[in-house]
């Protein structure tokens, strides 16, 4: 029961996340991605009104992170109707994820006009697919568009406190204060407690995976020419391995984490990895937060993303599109569109633009940062550090409370067996796992145990369940709170503990009451507390006392139906 960028950083993650998000995707043929209804996806950039003239129709699929400032140059590009051959070129962003884009476009769901990932690792990945598929690249020419450092955000006063400005921090720093028993008292703040780290899942996620590796390097005393046998070497698996078990828990995105980060303070997460726009962007926004984040460059050396994009070549690109996307590209990297993402917390691509507000230092931005940078790594490297990740990272204890009344008969619980089953087998062989289903009353499935040794019994239990009865969703989660506190008691292993609940009913016959189980919530400032999540399947869930569950104890709440099942229990796997 187990998972997965040069080539290689951005291989596994494609694999593992991009089929599963597809369900909402345009069908082939058509290009970029629509709601239901026809409307755009929410986030893409619409285009101008449609002009008098015949149009060239161009489709930039672009990496997520930098949508404000593609929206902002795509709106200004089609209010000045430039023409081609006598039509005017219309212009409309994609934005997803690198990986959710990549895939997309293999399986024949997106047919962008111009592509722009994050890094030029994914161009070489895709035009590597596309040789192997068409004889040819999928991209040709690619051109950097903007540059952003994948750094460490922390709070001002403890980045002081690691001796920051007057000295470069680096990981060996995070390590020592992680290693030391007394955390921050160590450095004379008691008040901190212990430091807590925080990265998206390295799975799903481009810039946790290129954090691992960053630690991979420092332990190794390296920034290039890593080899599988700096993977065993004792100081880095001991660096990766700590630094790990100091995480509070993972996330499906950096910017989750970061507003998590917001919302919590200081108390909830010491540190996170983002890119430096991030920093920018939550030093603008987070009005609440007792200190401003301050952006780490990682003494050791840290990767930089160049947001690379260019022209298809495919079937689908007609050669008016093809001149109408260069003229695009063009405006893109001109002075006066470069000189616009700095407001969006992206530094020009173009050397002679000058980095302007808000990227300084009163946005907790270095803009003179020394460019020390990491070499990307090949599959087979990638391969090996993801496996040592799985190996270091913080384990997972989760209960799965399953409602299984009457009202799920039918196609919901077809697919809530179907969905668990999926869930729990993307869980790792030491993780702790307990299932409970709830009718008239809770029942365990079995013992909680190691994944290894009770996960195929669970999942063989899961497929024969059926629906019946009412419904004691208090008393279940009450119960998977009680044998929580007992394994904690047991099991020696630090761990993520968390309940995933699914439901699609309220309470109705319960022994106990919702003030009693509301009462078992740990306080929000309780990082080690155990988390609740929540999935309301479909209209007559207890939508209100799910979220209530999901947000005192920092975790998430979906709301689905079966149609959506996967992906919400997707969702909710990213977290550990």
């Amino acid at each position: 029961m187990n998972k997965g960028t040069s080539v290689a950083v951005v291989l596994v993650f494609a694999l593992v996340c991009g089929v599963v998000l597809y369900n909402k995707l345009s069908p082939s043929g058509s290009q970029g991605t629509a709601t239901s209804d026809g409307r755009p996806a929410e986030g893409s950039a619409k285009p101008a009104e449609k002009p008098s003239k015949d149009t060239i129709q161009v489709l930039y699929a672009s990496s997520d992170g930098k949508k404000e400032w593609v929206n902002d140059v795509v709106k200004t590009f089609n209010d000045k109707q430039v023409e081609i051959n006598g039509k005017v070129v219309v212009v409309k962003a994609e934005h997803m994820r690198s990986g959710e884009s990549r895939a997309a476009i293999l399986a024949g769901k997106s047919q962008p006009t111009i592509w722009g990932p994050a890094g030029k690792s994914w161009i070489d990945l895709i035009n590597q697919d596309w040789q192997t598929r068409m004889n040819r690249p999928f991209v040709p020419q690619a051109k950097d568009t903007v540059n952003t450092a994948l750094i460490i955000a922390l709070w001002k006063p403890m980045a002081e406190a690691l001796g920051w400005p007057k000295k470069e921090i680096g990981w060996d720093d995070l390590h020592r204060v992680v290693t030391n028993p007394k955390g921050w008292s160590a450095l004379g703040h008691p008040e901190w407690g212990a430091f807590k780290f925080g990265h998206s899942h390295p799975d799903y996620s481009n810039s946790a995976m290129l954090s691992v590796i960053s630690m991979i390097y420092a332990g190794a005393d390296k920034t290039a020419g890593l080899t599988s046998a700096d993977m065993k070497n004792p100081k880095v698996v001991s660096l990766l391995k700590d630094i790990e078990r100091s995480i509070v828990h993972y996330g499906e995105s950096s910017s989750w984490l970061m507003d998590k980060l917001c919302a919590r303070g200081p108390s909830y997460l010491s540190a996170v990895t983002v890119y430096e726009s991030s920093v920018v962007k939550a030093n603008d926004k987070c009005k609440t937060k007792p200190f401003p984040f301050v952006a780490i460059y990682p003494k050791e050396g840290t990767f930089w993303e160049t947001h690379p994009a260019g022209v298809v070549d495919a079937d689908w690109v007609t050669e008016d599109q093809k001149a109408g996307a260069q003229a695009f590209l063009d405006f893109l990297t001109s002075s006066e569109q470069q000189a616009k993402a700095p407001k969006y917390g992206f530094r020009p691509a173009l050397k002679d633009v000058p980095l302007t507000a808000p990227f300084d230092e009163d946005h907790g931005i270095s803009p003179n940062a020394q460019r020390k940078e990491l070499e990307y790594i090949n599959e087979d490297l990638f391969q090996r550090a993801n496996t040592l990740w799985h190996e270091t990272k913080k384990k997972a204890a989760i209960w799965v409370v399953l409602d299984t009344s009457g009202s799920m008969n039918g196609k919901p619980m077809d697919a809530a067996r179907e969905g668990t089953v999926k869930f729990l087998k993307r869980m790792e062989p030491e993780d702790l796992l307990q299932v409970i289903s709830f009718s008239e009353a809770p029942t365990p499935l079995g013992n909680p145990g190691k994944v290894r040794e009770s996960g195929e019994s669970l999942v063989q239990k899961v497929q024969g369940l059926y629906a019946h009865g009412q419904t004691s969703l208090y008393d279940a989660i009450i119960l998977a709170f009680d044998q929580i506190e007992q394994a904690r008691k047991t099991d020696p292993e630090p761990r993520s503990y968390g309940i995933v609940v699914l439901s699609d009913g309220k309470d109705t016959s319960s022994k106990r009451n919702r003030p009693d189980l509301i009462e078992r919530l740990p306080k929000p400032e309780d990082t080690e507390g155990t988390r609740v999540f929540t999935i309301a399947y479909g209209n007559e869930a207890d939508e209100e006392l799910l979220r209530t569950l999901s947000d005192r104890s920092n975790a998430l709440m979906v709301n689905g139906d079966s149609a959506d099942l996967d992906k919400l229990y997707h969702q909710i796997a990213s977290y550990f």
